[in-house]
């Protein structure tokens, strides 16, 4: 079952409003105090377990990489060959594109995403075009065409009107 835009906008703004306080990023996950986010922080949304822990170590290693189309290396990377080399870190192979890695994945509702799943965008208007990390509390991590390797908050409406779906290669 693919997710629904607007379902899936909703579900974003509806955590939103519950939260009191500005999303932060701690350096062990991105914490909002009161309302539904530490609610979802309390049920093990964010990195738990020591592969949740080792993509997280090599998520950080990428963060600023430059944008590159086609790249698949330090010097520049595109936002699927990045989600292919963290899921690379707990020795799962993924597929190499945003499309291939969507259609492989097993589809995740919106209201039981974990640290870990993939989310899948269409910014270019044909379907799946764009992969990025969900890393918890509305956040996830992406290769931007225009910054490289980047945290995002889903609550950007250029990104929540664009999410298509979610998947899980994490058992």
């Amino acid at each position: 079952m693919r997710i629904n835009n607007i379902a899936f906008l909703l579900l974003v703004v509806l955590a939103l409003a519950g939260c009191r306080t500005v999303p932060v990023y701690r350096g062990d996950g991105v914490h909002c105090t009161g309302g539904y986010w530490s609610e979802i922080s309390s049920t093990g949304s964010g990195p738990r377990s020591s592969i949740d822990n080792r993509m997280l170590d090599e998520i950080d290693s990428w963060m600023g990489t430059p944008y590159l189309y086609g790249g698949n290396n330090r010097s520049g990377v595109d936002c699927s060959a990045f989600t292919q080399f963290v899921y690379r870190a707990v020795d799962i192979e993924i597929p190499r594109t945003a499309s291939q890695q969507a259609a492989s994945s097993e589809n995740v509702n919106p209201s039981e995403l974990k640290f870990g799943d993939l989310l899948f965008f269409n910014t270019s208007g044909s379907g799946v075009s764009h992969v990025g990390i969900f890393i918890g509390n509305g956040f996830f991590v992406h290769s931007s065409s225009s910054r490289g390797v980047v945290r995002e908050s889903l609550s950007k409406e250029y990104y929540a009107s664009r999410i298509v779906s979610a998947g899980r290669f994490l058992k």
